[in-house]
């Protein structure tokens, strides 16, 4: 899961007996309601600041020490609020600018030092430093990923520009991040997937989405709407849901002769080859779940849909596959991800070819035992 809404605060988290994550509000001791399961969701934000709202005064008795209502310039607070008025914030999808908001707002609020009464939204900038922004990536520490996506966003903040030209020097970039960049998702190995289809069976709409899975690579989001529709003649063609309205990707991926077999066995008669017991397409939150379901069932609740993704890019780098070849498939703008697996995988082609080189003058054949080394 994203960890960037970790930020969010007063949210209990629960973890049904089947591995599902449950999400509650709960504010001075009471729990007030149950929130959507997603929470990556447009709807999760939602519903979070509706219940919010309506449960303010508690907010109020029990939060940190209100920050100054009035923006100053040249402050942290303020420099955040001209980022957000930027043309690269407010291209961003909804869900994301929800999201760094509330990254941003919650930095404001956290106090200089321990038993500080000054708060960092008012810190004028001229006095922040590299060791200023260590700390609010460093209280997060507990949290590695929520650590990473702070200082992701102070990145962003702190590459603001007027005119063309920097507002302030962009010290963000000289901290490092937390820990390894990862995304937190384990890899699934082909001896994952036996299990799961021995678990569904082959005519299940499980395997059938393993299936489409395992042959495109694509995300939940591209999942849920993928349909008949999209086909043209041998290959699907459409626009990736992933920062459709920022930075559109067109993408056109070859139907592979098994997937294509796959399809065969299974009847589509509405928009998407995915859908409901009712007929009816899931929702990008309705099938995430349903996934996550999936795996839990087959004995696996510690893998997603991601999971399958990044198995495919694994298996078809260490097939030699080129950055290029991977940037086309998967839609990935810059060679910066793709170059996780083909740089792995090549490492791993040339330990192998290193050590086919080995001799030795022949030492090694002592090793064995004189029969085998006679034979060898």
């Amino acid at each position: 899961m994203n960890m960037t809404n970790i930020e969010l605060p007063y949210i209990e988290k629960n973890r049904t007996r089947h591995g599902v994550m449950r999400y509650y509000l709960r504010i001075a001791g009471q729990r007030i309601c149950r929130l959507p399961d997603d929470i990556e969701s447009e709807d999760f934000a939602k519903a979070y600041w509706k219940a919010r709202n309506t449960v303010r005064p508690l907010v109020e008795d029990t939060g940190p020490k209100p920050i100054s209502r009035q923006v100053k310039p040249g402050t942290f607070r303020w420099l955040c609020m001209e980022y957000m008025r930027s043309h690269e914030f407010t291209t961003l999808d909804i869900t994301t600018q929800t999201r760094r908001r509330h990254i941003m707002e919650s930095m404001w609020q956290e106090p200089l030092k321990a038993g500080d009464e000054r708060t960092f939204a008012d810190m004028p900038l001229q006095h922040m430093d590299v060791t200023n922004l260590e700390v609010l990536r460093d209280r997060k520490k507990e949290t590695p990923f929520a650590a990473d996506e702070r200082l992701k966003v102070l990145r962003q903040v702190f590459d603001t520009a007027h005119n063309g030209k920097p507002i302030t020097p962009n010290i963000a970039r000289m901290v490092k991040p937390f820990r390894a960049q990862t995304d937190g998702h384990d890899t699934a190995t082909p001896a994952d997937l036996e299990r799961f289809i021995a678990h569904h069976g082959t005519g299940s709409k499980a395997t059938l989405y393993l299936a489409i899975q395992m042959y495109t690579g694509l995300r939940v989001s591209d999942l849920a709407a993928l349909g008949p529709q999209h086909r043209r003649k041998d290959a699907f063609r459409f626009r990736l849901f992933k920062n459709r309205n920022r930075t559109p990707v067109d993408i056109d991926i070859t139907i592979h002769p098994i997937l294509e077999a796959v399809l065969v066995t299974h009847k589509t008669t509405g928009p998407t080859y995915l859908v409901t017991e009712f007929g009816k397409p899931f929702s990008v939150k309705g099938l995430g779940n349903r996934i996550s379901d999936w795996w839990t069932q087959a004995g696996m609740p510690h893998l997603t849909s991601h999971s399958v993704r990044k198995g495919l890019a694994t298996d078809v780098a260490h097939n030699e596959a080129t950055d290029s070849m991977l940037e086309a498939m998967f839609g990935w703008r810059d060679s910066k991800t793709s170059k996780i697996y083909t740089r792995n995988a090549e490492r791993s082609r040339l330990a192998r070819q290193t050590v086919e080189r080995i001799n030795w003058d022949g030492v090694g054949s002592q090793l064995l035992p004189i029969d085998e080394a006679e034979n060898g």
